[in-house]
This record gives C-alpha cells, structure tokens and sequence, in this order.
C-alpha cells in the first residue's frame, strides 16, 4: 500500500510539474508573440537608426560603464559562491570565479539555467570520495543561518549591480524617465523574467517580449527596448558565457590547489 501511494504521489507531483512548466513556456511564447506584434507594426525605424548616429558622448560613457559593471558583477557572484560552499570546502576567490565562469557554460545549454550550478561544483576538483567526505557535514552547511545571511546580501548586491547596468543602457538608448518610474518598471521585469521559464540561449527573446510589455508604458520606442534587452543580454550573458569557455578541467588556465 506504501509502494502504490508513493507512486501514486509521484505520478501527482509529475502531472503538476508539467502542468507549471506548460504554463510558464505558454506565458512566454505569449510574451514573445507581444513583441513581434509590436515590432511588426513600429513605423518608425527611421528615427531609431538617427538615434544611433546621433548619440551622445554621455551615451557612450553610460554603454561604457554599462560594460565595465560586469567584472564587478562576476566578482559579487563569485564571492557568493565562496560563502555558499564554506562547511562544505574551502575555495579561492580565483577559484571561485572560474567556477562561476563556468557556470554560464552550463547554463546557456540548459532550460531554467539548471546546469549552473552542477557545472561549477564540477569544476572543484574533487573526486567522489572527497565530495563525501565534505559533504557529510551538510546539516551544518544548510542551517548555517548567519552564512546564508551574508549569501542574501552578496545577491542583493549583485542585483543592484544588474539594475545599474539596465538603466546605462535604457540610457544610451535614450530612454526619458525619472528614476522612480525606472527602479519601479526594472524591479517589476526583474521579478517576471525570474519567475517565467526560458532556455538561456534564446532568453533574449522571451525576456524581450517581457520588456515590451513592462516597459511600453514609458516609451513608444518599441525597439529601443528591444534593443537595450539584446545589449544587456550580450553583456552579461554572451560575454560570460565566451570567457567560461576558455577554462576546462583539461585546461591549463585551471590550476586549483587542495
């Protein structure tokens, strides 16, 4: 009786599972769909390619600065991935930042970025027996609450990095808006294309069709937004991802020390 109700809770659980991710990839093919109706019926792309000709040397410096945020950004992510693994092993800031390299590998080839983080605990180095004996101490590695604390803010930090980075471009773009209206719209688009489902290699895309519909309220441009979404994309994913290729286990630009 156990036997048939475990499966009969497994079977559930699936069903429910696929029900979720049906609508989440049903949301953002909706998403997408928006913004090729928008774009379709934009008349004015004349004006987006002068605003291109036309830009300022504040814009540049804005793109700039845009681009010169990622190292920091990677830096903040890496120093969370070092506090996530303490009371499971011990790595380098170095180390640390080559895993998270790597981590865009695996999750640009994955649905919902779920290769991350098995990509990085890979590129730790150790082999099987070693990982159980780290691993034993997972009870005080999971409720290490003054850890987990300092983990939270390290990704509040990163965000704030990221918001900063979406508003130079929103500004090199030429986007007219006041600071209430731009922390608002990016913390109401930072919350739906965290939650909605898209493989990362195509999150351009999806995320696009979720920026039109967010950000539209403040701009008729529709594809000054589309074109923001592919920068900030390029930045902080494209980027990434090209630099996490150049480190495998077989590499020698890998040199981690036990």
């Amino acid at each position: 009786m156990d036997a048939l109700a475990g499966e009969k809770g497994a079977r559930i659980q699936n069903r429910f599972k696929h029900i979720w991710n049906g609508f989440g990839w049903g949301l953002s093919a909706i998403a997408l769909g928006y913004m090729i109706y928008r774009l379709a019926i934009y008349d004015d792309y004349v004006s987006v390619g002068q605003s291109f000709r036309s830009a300022t040397l504040e814009q540049y410096i804005a793109l700039l600065c845009a681009v010169i945020l990622l190292p920091i950004q990677l830096i903040v992510e890496a120093r969370k991935w070092q506090l996530m693994l303490l009371g499971l092993t011990t790595v380098t800031l170095k180390q640390s930042w080559i895993q998270v390299l790597r981590g865009y590998v695996g999750a640009f080839i994955t649905p919902y970025r779920l290769g991350e983080y098995p990509t990085r605990l890979w590129h730790i180095g150790y082999d099987l027996e070693q990982w159980k004996t780290h691993i034993g101490g997972w009870r005080e590695w999971l409720l290490n609450g003054r850890k987990w604390t300092r983990v939270g803010l390290w990704h509040l930090i990163r965000y704030l990095v990221w918001m900063i980075q979406l508003w130079l471009v929103f500004n090199y773009m030429g986007m007219n808006w006041s600071c209430a209206q731009a922390a608002t719209a990016i913390v109401e688009y930072y919350v739906i294309i965290t939650i909605a489902p898209s493989l990362p290699a195509a999150e351009v895309a999806c995320k696009g069709g979720w920026a039109v519909i967010i950000f539209s309220q403040y701009t008729t441009n529709i594809p000054t937004i589309a074109v923001t979404i592919t920068l900030i994309w390029m930045i902080n994913t494209i980027i990434p991802t090209l630099l996490g290729l150049f480190y495998t286990p077989n590499n020698t630009l890998i040199k981690y020390t036990d």
